[in-house]
């Protein structure tokens, strides 16, 4: 093959990359939550595609940044990987995401700090306040991944009346699970709008008893 020819394919090749995640960064934030739930639920995760969906979640000019997990609170699970936004101050918008491994298999825990303020008029269509903000998005977004509300001895965990969406995820090709909870500043069923300030979700397996 000519040097020019191979030059031309390694152009072709990063200008299709740079489209194809400018394609996903278009998608609304929280249609990318849904699938990285999914990715992260397969039989068989691939650490590829989930690496490619995560550099899309890049904030205020910060790139995500990638190292390794060398710890693990997790009793039976090894640290593999973490990814995360760097941040100097505690109300910086990022996430971080851990990959833990067990038997040749992959497990993660991610958490998602951000300030996506919104109303909603008499028609329920959302208005964000920040029109820019890369993390923008709603409860009518996020609650569909609530696939079974969790129980509790006070009532279940998608009530109107209280600011915390917590629920189960279920893959539905591999039935795998997640527990996912989103934070927000007042009642979910407010109907005038809200501010979600935290998104958060486990593998299962983590949490049960080996």
């Amino acid at each position: 093959m000519k040097i020019y020819n191979l030059h031309t394919l390694l152009a072709l090749f990063s200008l299709l990359l740079l489209s194809e995640l400018g394609m996903a960064q278009a998608k609304p934030f929280g249609e990318r939550i849904g699938e990285l739930l999914y990715e992260m639920t397969l039989d068989q995760p691939n650490p590829e595609n989930i690496q490619q969906l995560l550099q899309t979640f890049d904030i205020d000019n910060k790139e995500v940044k990638i190292g390794n997990l060398s710890y693990s609170i997790f009793d039976g699970f090894e640290g593999d990987k973490m990814y995360y936004i760097p941040f100097t101050t505690a109300e910086e918008s990022r996430f971080t995401v851990e990959q833990f491994k067990q038997k040749g298999k992959l497990y993660y825990g991610a958490q998602f700090l951000l300030q996506s303020t919104y109303t909603l008029n008499s028609k329920q269509e959302v208005k964000y306040a920040n029109d820019a903000y890369a993390y923008n998005t709603n409860y009518n977004e996020l609650s569909p991944f609530c696939t079974t509300p969790m129980k509790y001895k006070n009532g279940s965990g998608n009530n109107p009346d209280s600011p915390l969406l917590s629920c189960i995820y279920t893959n539905p090709d591999s039935q795998r699970r997640m527990m996912y909870w989103v934070v927000f500043e007042k009642p979910i069923g407010d109907k005038k709008g809200n501010t979600i300030k935290e998104i958060k979700f486990q593998s299962i397996e983590l949490w049960q008893k080996q």
